[in-house]
């Protein structure tokens, strides 16, 4: 089963994690001629591992999603990226990481939810000098990154986008005490409150959207171009992300009252979207590993109504915090607990993980067999006579 450890063929260019683009690129010195191919390459790894693609072709996909839903996000995605791109060869991070993306991922949200939420929380269109906060929003993520994955490196749990949320909340909060934001429109007094008759529809509409709000982009586009992403570097990721999206989506009008609005447009199904597809990186797919997504993405859910309140006060909103503490969280339990035979501690794609697992666990049980000491073995009845 060679085809397992080695993609063959062009699919090892396409598929997967791209083996033979990192094989290819691998070698080659940021110091030498292959360099613009290694950024390139670098650059949409980042932004497709936003939701774990470590996969060129899917972070092109989603590139363009974000140019057509929101151009501005796309063009953060970009200048974000080449910025911890830069940050990490500064600081010396391990080539192999920068090479995947890891380094790059947390700033591509930095840049990507900023350009998206700025005109909505400050109140007026993104100003020239927010890019400057942008841009060291990214470079302090690579150093966050690199801090937190020190920390945690004991519990060999990974700290997914915990670095963006630090950074973004950063920056957002000394872009209002530098006084760079709007004045919020006057609240009208016209609105009647009334119950709200929930539109199914829009709710499984809502968790489509989930995969485009990972980005915080809400556009149709955007997140059928990030699902066809996900598909091709991994379907056992798209379903385990999608339906964590739907359960989020179910879970949150129990856990918020009407309007649905924010249902509708995916604001409450995104951080389940990460969840439900963070088990399927970090552990061995099974139905118990679903099974377990789908629960991680409904305590996301009660996370992220829990955390509302706190965030509403400097008017932000919590971003992919929910995500971070339930899954970091659910991967501890799986690690302590009785499922530590399931976690994935250098995860490539799902499905070669689950082929590799499968393959360990039918060799363990052909040596056993083998090696199995005759004087073990339980006795006949004529052996014990024999006795």
């Amino acid at each position: 089963m060679d085809y397992v450890k080695n993609t063959p063929g062009v699919l090892g260019w396409v598929v997967g994690h791209s083996p033979a683009v990192s094989k290819a690129l691998g070698r080659r010195s940021w110091m030498s001629p292959w360099a613009l191919l290694k950024t390139i390459d670098s650059l949409l790894r980042g932004i497709g591992q936003v939701c774990f693609a470590d996969n060129p072709l899917s972070g092109l996909l989603i590139l363009l999603g974000l140019f057509l839903g929101n151009p501005m996000a796309g063009l953060g995605a970009v200048v974000t990226s080449l910025t911890a791109i830069v940050t990490a060869l500064i600081f010396k991070q391990p080539d192999g990481a920068i090479g995947a993306g890891l380094t790059n991922f947390s700033a591509v949200l930095v840049g990507t939810v900023i350009t998206s939420v700025y005109p909505i929380i400050c109140h007026q269109p993104l100003p020239a000098p927010v890019w400057g906060y942008i841009v060291a929003g990214a470079a302090f993520s690579v150093c966050l990154l690199s801090a937190l994955a020190a920390i945690l490196a004991p519990t060999k749990l990974p700290p997914f986008t915990l670095p963006f949320n630090i950074a973004t909340c950063i920056v957002f909060i000394c872009l209002r005490s530098h006084g760079l934001v709007g004045v919020a429109p006057e609240a009208t007094s016209q609105e009647v409150a009334e119950e709200e008759s929930i539109q199914w529809g829009q709710v499984f509409l809502g968790s489509f959207l989930s995969a485009g709000q990972a980005y915080a982009v809400e556009s149709i586009a955007c997140s059928s171009l990030t699902l066809i992403g996900l598909f091709l570097y991994s379907p056992i990721l798209t379903v385990f992300a999608f339906f964590g999206a739907l359960t989020s989506s179910f879970t949150a009008l129990a856990v918020s009252s009407a309007p649905y609005a924010a249902v509708y447009a995916g604001g409450w199904g995104y951080n389940g979207f990460l969840s439900g597809g963070s088990l399927a990186i970090f552990m061995v797919p099974s139905p118990r590993v679903f099974l377990l997504a789908i629960v991680n993405s409904i305590f996301t859910t009660f996370l992220h109504a829990a955390l509302v309140p706190s965030f509403a006060l400097n008017q932000l909103p919590v971003f992919t915090f929910p995500f971070c503490i339930s899954s970091l969280l659910f991967l501890a339990m799986a690690g302590a607990g009785g499922m530590d035979s399931r976690r994935v501690y250098e995860p490539s794609f799902p499905e070669r993980d689950l082929l590799l697992s499968k393959q360990e666990i039918h060799e363990t049980e052909k040596d056993g067999i083998a090696t199995r000491d005759p004087a073990a073995l339980p006795l006949s009845e004529n052996q014990r006579e024999a006795v």
